[in-house]
Parts: C-alpha cells; sequence; structure tokens
C-alpha cells in the first residue's frame, strides 16, 4: 500500500512539472525583435531602431537615470560617426526570454562588442549585457550595462588632441586603411619619393615604389593581411604605433607556396614626417622569425 501511495505521490508530481507553464525560450518574437534591434544599430538605421520602442520607453545606460528613446539614438548615432566600423560578435552571443515571477517578458543579451576608432584606428573591445523588457511586441524599458573606461578615455584623448596632432591621426589612419585594403595611393599622396623602411634596424625600402613592391608581397601572400592598432602616440614630428598583424597564408610568400595557416604577430613602428608633414621614413620592429616558424618554412638568407 505504502509502494503504492508512492508512486501515485510521484505520478502526481511528474504531471505538475508537466503542467509547469515555461518560463524560459531561447525563440520568440521578442528575441527575433531585439535581434532585429540591434541588426538596425549595426547598420546606422536609426528610424527603425526606435521603431521596436514604445513612445515612452526608458533606457537606462549603466545608470538609474533613465534617457528617452530620441536622446539613446543620439547617443549612439554619436558615437556612430566617431567609428571606421562597429558592431557585436554574432558567432559568440547568448540570447533569452524569460518570465519573471509578475510574468513579465524580459529578453536578456549578452555579446562582445567590437568597434575601431576611426580618427586612431584603436580597436576597442567591450563586453555588452542587455536586459530589455517587452509588452505587447514593443521595448518599454531597457538596461545596457558595459565598462565604457576605453572608449571615454580614447573619446577624451582625441578631444585633448592639437590640429596639428590630429592631422597626423589622420595621416596614420590612410596609411592603416591603405594596408588594409592593400591599396598604396594613399602612402604615395602623404610620402616623399624616397621613403624609406626598415625592420629591426635593417634598411629594406629606399623609394616609394618599392614600398608598393614591399606592401604586395605580404598582400599577395596574405590576401586577408589586415593591420589593427593598438595605441598611437605622437611627439613632435614622429608617430609611435603599436600593432597587430594577422594574415592566411593562401599565395605565394618570398617563394614559399601557401600553406594555409594563419599569422598573427605584434609589432612597433615609429613614423617620421618632415616639415611639410610627410613621411620620410618607416622603422619597424618585430618578430619577424616567429611569421616562418608559424609557417613552418625557413626565412630567407641574408647578406
Amino acid at each position: 500500500m505504502k509502494k503504492l501511495f508512492l508512486i501515485g505521490l510521484a505520478l502526481v508530481l511528474f504531471i505538475a512539472c508537466q503542467n509547469k507553464p515555461q518560463r524560459y525560450f531561447a525563440e520568440s518574437a521578442e528575441t527575433t525583435a531585439l535581434k532585429s534591434g540591434i541588426e538596425a544599430y549595426e547598420s546606422g538605421d536609426w528610424e527603425k531602431w526606435q521603431s521596436h520602442f514604445v513612445d515612452t520607453a526608458k533606457i537606462f545606460v549603466n545608470s538609474t537615470k533613465p534617457l528617452s528613446v530620441s536622446d539613446r539614438a543620439k547617443e549612439l548615432q554619436t558615437m556612430a560617426d566617431a567609428m571606421a566600423s562597429y558592431g557585436f560578435n554574432h558567432d559568440k552571443e547568448y540570447i533569452e526570454m524569460v518570465l519573471d515571477k509578475d510574468d513579465e517578458t524580459w529578453v536578456y543579451y549578452w555579446a562582445t562588442h567590437k568597434s575601431t576608432v576611426a580618427t586612431t584606428k584603436k580597436e576597442l573591445i567591450i563586453p555588452v549585457h542587455l536586459a530589455v523588457q517587452f509588452v505587447d511586441g514593443k521595448i518599454v524599458e531597457e538596461h545596457v550595462y558595459y565598462d565604457g573606461t576605453s572608449m571615454n578615455s580614447e573619446f577624451e584623448d582625441i578631444a585633448s588632441m592639437s590640429e596639428s596632432d590630429l592631422n597626423k591621426m589622420d595621416a596614420i589612419a590612410q596609411v592603416v586603411d591603405g594596408w588594409n585594403t592593400h591599396d598604396i595611393s594613399n602612402l604615395k599622396a602623404l610620402s616623399v619619393p624616397n621613403l624609406t623602411r626598415s625592420s629591426n634596424g635593417t634598411l629594406e625600402v629606399k623609394t616609394i615604389e618599392e614600398y608598393e613592391t614591399f606592401m604586395n608581397t605580404f598582400v599577395t601572400a596574405f590576401p586577408d593581411f589586415t593591420v589593427k592598432v593598438n595605441n598611437v602616440d605622437i611627439n613632435d614630428n614622429k608617430i609611435y604605433i603599436a600593432w597587430t598583424v594577422t594574415g592566411t597564408h593562401n599565395g605565394d610568400f618570398m617563394g614559399n607556396a601557401p600553406t594555409g595557416k594563419k599569422i598573427e604577430t605584434d609589432g612597433f613602428s615609429v613614423w617620421t614626417l618632415n616639415a611639410d608633414g610627410q613621411f620620410v621614413s618607416e622603422e619597424a620592429y618585430y618578430d619577424n622569425l616567429t611569421i616562418f616558424e608559424k609557417l613552418g618554412i625557413s626565412p630567407p638568407l641574408t647578406n
């Protein structure tokens, strides 16, 4: 009899659990709506972004003081205008919808936001968490959490720059764009004809034409060759840049057949300008042996 009672109790509990309303959802109309809003943000479609909110929605950004939808849109647009690129890493994002104890509908979103500052080309990587309340398919309240220290610091540094330093920053940004688009024209326009380049103290380039050949060696061997700026400092006529380069070896590299292997290496360059603001030299320092080791090939013989 006792066994029957326990079986009956277990059955009742099982049925009760089966009838318990679902509280967590990986997908829903609300999660789709939030993703659509994020897509609008990333494309700069501010009208579409605002369309996901009710007019009276409150947005809290690292604060207990709310912003209106229009004020938040202005903030985001100002930030977007200062960036060369921005957006979330969608390969490693997490989103869920939850019905809380008060039956309120909340969507939670976690992802890493990556942006490149237009003026300095510095990349900013910031984890972001969103907590968003929906009513009848529209956002009525949003909480945004992130550490904006690095972004605020970067903007403060830019605001304190002289016009001369801003022009130098713009010149460097154009050079980096040229490397990333595999186009020498920017550097040609900004340099003297006898531009020189040395690597780890060894002179490799004596003219802009030789620099173009040098660039083509890398962007042909690594078609996705990319330069990421980590930091820039200016002192008089010299610009100091800490950088990271990445690429995939899918082309001939100094006589070595493609390996399909990826490279990533850090380096440092010192660019010098003349009195007319033209680049006269680049001195680059990096561990070039690491590149050859990662590719499994031998470095070229030196005289």
